[in-house]
């Protein structure tokens, strides 16, 4: 199944459900494309079968992991991760949390399938009315025309070919270490194992205290930008976004789980 939907920066989305993958039409740049783990893909799939609907944890459960028994910090990792592929870690605006309730994707990024498939059919269109604008009398100018055209044909195809190549091509995910202290759970997210095992070893090397800090959290890092998630105990999530040198991780860490 394909849904298309656009992110805050309307940037087009296009979710290919069977192989749990996504391809990112940018505003400016070439398309990106992304491989969703397993439970992410089936997550976003629940929810944008209905969207606007609140789908309880139990359903998402369920449905993501066919039945298996997992714990809920699976869910809530994997809604993490899922979030940070839509560029929504930070206000939670396309996933949204329904306390106590779930999680329902927000209507209003949804995107009709005919909209969707505009865009890259006017090209050719374009390119078709570039001859008869051209003088009649001016060789040069119907030669112009005539490569625009057959320039415009080419690219339109490349791309055509690549959209349905790129479903079935290896891409990158993210990964994920887990740092286990007491009742504090702390998930490393990278774009690959050696950043993740990298990062892992520099927030155990911290000896971070374990008395009275209890919760999960989530923590990427770009340069010297982190972001870090928390769900606290009472099962409500908090979020910052701070630059490491200017604030202790132990620090922020504290304000993040909530002590």
């Amino acid at each position: 199944m394909i849904y298309n939907f656009r992110l805050k920066n309307s940037d087009l989305v296009e979710f290919n459900s069977e192989h749990c993958k996504i391809i990112i039409s940018k505003n400016q740049g070439a398309p990106e494309e992304l491989t969703l783990a397993r439970a992410e893909s089936r997550i976003l799939e629940l929810l944008l079968m209905e969207p606007g609907a609140i789908c309880s944890r139990e359903a998402i459960l369920e449905f993501a992991w066919d039945d298996r028994v997992v714990s809920a910090g699976s869910l809530n990792q994997s809604i993490f991760m899922l979030r940070n592929v839509l560029g929504d870690g930070k206000d939670h605006e396309i996933v949204i949390t329904v306390p106590r309730r779930g999680y329902r994707f927000n209507s209003d990024h949804m995107v009709d399938h005919s909209e969707a498939v505009e865009a890259p059919a006017e090209e050719p269109q374009q390119a078709n009315t570039i001859a008869p604008a051209t003088s009649p009398d001016s060789r040069q100018g119907i030669g112009t025309a005539v490569i625009l055209g057959y320039l415009a044909a080419t690219v339109f195809a490349v791309l055509s070919i690549w959209r349905l190549v790129a479903w079935y091509e290896p891409t990158r995910e993210l990964h994920v270490a887990v740092i286990k202290q007491g009742e504090l759970s702390i998930s490393a997210v990278g774009k690959n194992e050696q950043e993740v095992n990298t990062f892992k070893t520099e927030l155990s090397a911290l000896n971070l205290p374990t008395e009275n800090i209890k919760g999960q959290v989530f923590i990427s890092r770009k340069g010297s930008r982190m972001n870090m998630s928390c769900i606290r105990t009472t099962g409500r999530t908090y979020n910052l976004e701070f630059q490491l040198q200017n604030e202790q991780l132990i620090t922020m860490l504290k304000k993040c789980v909530g002590e």
